[in-house]
């Protein structure tokens, strides 16, 4: 899943799987490392710097470098993920908000409040795409009233990319 090319200012790309996209997070994070700065907005905890700084080993030895360029912030409710979208200063480099529904998905904010934050958080991620790609990975609700959210955040990507995982087949071993 090799989304570098089609990462363009002004382009909101979708990531779905199971797992928030985690690993494929964590490589591209890596590879725009090292081509420059990257914001990172963490709605689900998925950011992992400890697998980027391995993933980061595989290409150079300056690995602090490339860690200064990397510039993370974590939300813990769908409230901070608001205030941290608005507070995120527009700057030309891409963005990556690693699980934004996340904390969306919470059963203790009505549903009606969470539409609300999220138009909000989509206002901003507007605003941000003005001045750079904006990337957004996402996990299935974990039930099917929230799904409205996650329908709501694909009809404004430009584009969105889905990464079943693979489906294990019990095998019969041999006998002989």
């Amino acid at each position: 899943m090799d989304i570098l090319p089609v990462l363009k200012t002004g382009k909101l790309i979708v990531l779905y799987t199971l797992d928030a996209a985690r690993t494929e997070s964590m490589t591209l994070i890596a590879e725009l490392g090292l081509r420059g700065a990257v914001t990172i907005l963490d709605g689900g905890n998925r950011y992992q710097p400890y697998q980027v700084a391995m993933l980061l080993r595989r290409k150079t030895v300056d690995i602090s470098t490339v860690a200064n360029r990397l510039f993370s912030r974590r939300a813990f409710t769908c409230y901070e993920m608001n205030t941290l979208l608005g507070s995120t200063p527009s700057l030309n480099q891409p963005y990556l908000i690693l699980d934004l529904l996340n904390t969306f998905y919470d059963d203790h904010v009505p549903a009606s409040e969470a539409a609300r934050l999220l138009v909000s958080c989509l206002n901003q991620i507007q605003r941000l795409l003005l001045s750079g790609p904006v990337v957004v990975t996402l996990a299935p609700p974990l039930v099917n009233e929230r799904a409205f959210l996650f329908e709501q955040v694909c009809r404004k990507a430009d584009e969105v990319l889905i990464k079943e995982l693979p489906i294990y087949k019990p095998v019969q071993p041999s006998l002989f």
